[in-house]
C-alpha cells in the first residue's frame, strides 16, 4: 500500500502525533481493549480511511502509540541531562519510575503493550520513547559505565519497572517498596562499575 504524503493532512490535525494522542486518550478511558482504528477515527472526528496514510493497521497504530507514549516524560530527558552521581541517576530513575508507573495505572494495558513492543534496539530510530531510552543509557556513560552495562542496566531497570507494574498495577506501596529495594542493587552495581 503506498501511502500519500502526509502533509495534505496535517492542515486538518491528522498527524502521526495527533494520531498517537487519540489513541492514548482511548487507552486512558476504554483500555487497550477499547482501542480500534474506528474509534481514533471518531476521536479526532474524520473518518477511519483517513488515518491509513499514518498507519496500515491496529498494529501499526499500537507501534505508534508505542513509540511515542512517552512524550509526557520530557523533563526526565532534561533530567538526565542533569545526572553527575550515581545517586542523581537513582534519584531521577526512582522518580520517572514512579511516574512512569502512575502513567501505567491511568492507561489499562499500555504496560503489558509496551512490554510485548520492548525491544534491545529501542533505542534506535524516532519518538519519544527512543529519546528518553538514549538520554538514560547515555547519562551513564556519563557517569563512566561502559555503554555495554549501561545498556544492561537500562533494560533490566526497564523491564523490572513494566513486569512490576503489570503484577501488581493497583497497589503503589508495594511497588514503591519493590522499586526501593531493586534500586539499592542497582546502586551498588552502578558503584562498583564507576570504581572500576
Amino acid at each position: 500500500m503506498s501511502r500519500r504524503d502526509p502533509s495534505s493532512h496535517t492542515a486538518a490535525g491528522i498527524s502521526a502525533g495527533a494520531i498517537a494522542d487519540a489513541a492514548l486518550a482511548i487507552i486512558r478511558s476504554d483500555g487497550v481493549a477499547g482501542l480500534t482504528m474506528r474509534s481514533v477515527a471518531e476521536r479526532l472526528r474524520v473518518r477511519a480511511p483517513s488515518l491509513y496514510h499514518h498507519v496500515r493497521n491496529k498494529d501499526e497504530l499500537l507501534e505508534l502509540v508505542a513509540r511515542n507514549a512517552f512524550d509526557q516524560f520530557a523533563a526526565d530527558l532534561t533530567a538526565y541531562d542533569e545526572i553527575h552521581t550515581v545517586d542523581d541517576w537513582i534519584a531521577v530513575t526512582i522518580a520517572g519510575s514512579l511516574e512512569l508507573r502512575d502513567f501505567y495505572a491511568d492507561h489499562p494495558g499500555l504496560a503489558g503493550l509496551i512490554q510485548a513492543k520492548a525491544t534491545p534496539d529501542r533505542d534506535q530510530g524516532e519518538g519519544s520513547r527512543a529519546a528518553l531510552v538514549r538520554a538514560q543509557i547515555r547519562s551513564l556513560q556519563d557517569l563512566g559505565v561502559p555503554e555495554p552495562q549501561a545498556r544492561a542496566i537500562f533494560e533490566t531497570t526497564a523491564h523490572w519497572t513494566l513486569a512490576a507494574v503489570v503484577a501488581e498495577p493497583t497497589t503503589p506501596d508495594r511497588f514503591r517498596d519493590g522499586l526501593d529495594l531493586f534500586m539499592d542493587g542497582v546502586r551498588a552495581r552502578l558503584n562498583e562499575l564507576v570504581a572500576t
